[in-house]
């Protein structure tokens, strides 16, 4: 029984998040509705990142963004 509990809960992935969220439910004052609230707005925040990261590193594979070098001055423009 204690092999099993040490290969299925003592891994990172699975604890981490656990420790998380027990410590935000400490600072809420175990609010749930608080507490989802917190945790719908940070995981549409880590989406919100994943899509615009995906596109941005998509753009940089097929060159669209490369950095222009202003004529006048001769630094690079990122616009």
């Amino acid at each position: 029984m204690r092999a099993l509990i040490e290969r299925q809960l003592y891994r990172p992935a699975v604890v981490l998040p656990l420790l998380v969220l027990m410590r935000l439910m400490v600072t809420l004052d175990f609010n749930l509705m608080q507490v989802t609230f917190v945790v719908v707005m940070k995981g549409s925040q880590y989406m919100f990142q994943a899509v615009f990261r995906q596109r941005h590193d998509q753009a940089d594979r097929s060159g669209a963004l490369t950095p222009q070098v202003h004529a006048m001055h001769d630094k690079t423009c990122h616009c």
